[in-house]
């Protein structure tokens, strides 16, 4: 098969009757959704929703079982996972981060891409960008905290500088305050890079903040999109999930 490895910035993200089915059952069930350019969106829903199986299609970290995902007219099948996941990063929820360095965390993607070694001062004002200390790149992983892993993996995927950033619940581990750096951090990419970004998440309070187009998946399907303010306003409280732990308030 001729895989294509260029890249042409600014082509929608579209699923077409996509679904993802394990153990029989369909956890996404004829999924028609598009990401424009140069938008942000929010993706809602209750737990077992599908929310974080959706991420997971938009940089083949799985395919769908059924259906099809497009870059523009050419199917994600056809370009290989290396250059789509440099272009289309991911932020996990609870990432653990590779053993080692801080830096040799920063450093991955350009290692796996064929990049040349940025200088230091690149990596520490990634580290400065999300909030964490620029003099931690000797710092080893396994000091962290989880809040603080989850900002060094927001730094790790921003190094690539990719066009579109798939982030599942990236504050859940954060408090206000590293929430807002993390917000405005998004917000600014957005502005300066073209940045789309789409963010999973259970918190109500930060949907409108994260995204202008919302999202809300029930039981694999999509059953609203529009404005998040709008989304918002006719969701039901039953649509999000009361377990979901509260922000830490430890700072980390």
């Amino acid at each position: 098969m001729n895989r294509r490895d260029d890249w042409r910035p600014g082509l929608p993200l579209r699923l077409l009757g996509a679904r993802l089915r394990r153990g029989g059952v369909n956890v996404l069930d004829g999924i028609d959704l598009t990401f424009e350019p140069a938008r942000s969106y929010v993706i809602l829903g209750a737990s077992g929703a599908g929310k974080s199986s959706l991420l997971r299609l938009l940089n083949r970290l799985d395919d769908p079982t059924e259906g099809s995902v497009f870059l523009g007219d050419d199917s994600l099948t056809d370009r290989p996972a290396r250059t789509l996941r440099r272009k289309i990063g991911m932020v996990f929820q609870a990432p653990r981060g590779l053993p080692g360095s801080v830096a040799e965390n920063l450093l991955y993607p350009f290692e796996i891409h064929g990049l040349t070694r940025p200088p230091d001062v690149v990596l520490s004002d990634l580290l400065a960008e999300v909030g964490l200390d620029r003099s931690w790149l000797d710092r080893d992983v396994s000091a962290l905290s989880g809040g603080e892993r989850q900002r060094l993996a927001l730094a790790t995927a921003l190094a690539a500088d990719p066009e579109i950033l798939c982030l599942d619940e990236p504050t859940s581990a954060l408090d206000p305050a590293a929430t807002r750096v993390v917000v405005e951090l998004l917000a600014n990419r957005a502005t300066k890079n073209g940045l789309r970004t789409i963010v999973v998440t259970h918190q109500r309070e930060h949907a409108a903040r994260f995204g202008a187009i919302a999202v809300v998946l029930e039981k694999g399907r999509v059953v609203d999109l529009g404005p998040t303010s709008e989304v918002l306003a006719r969701t039901a409280p039953a649509a999000w999930d009361p377990t979901e732990p509260a922000e830490r308030s430890d700072g980390s």
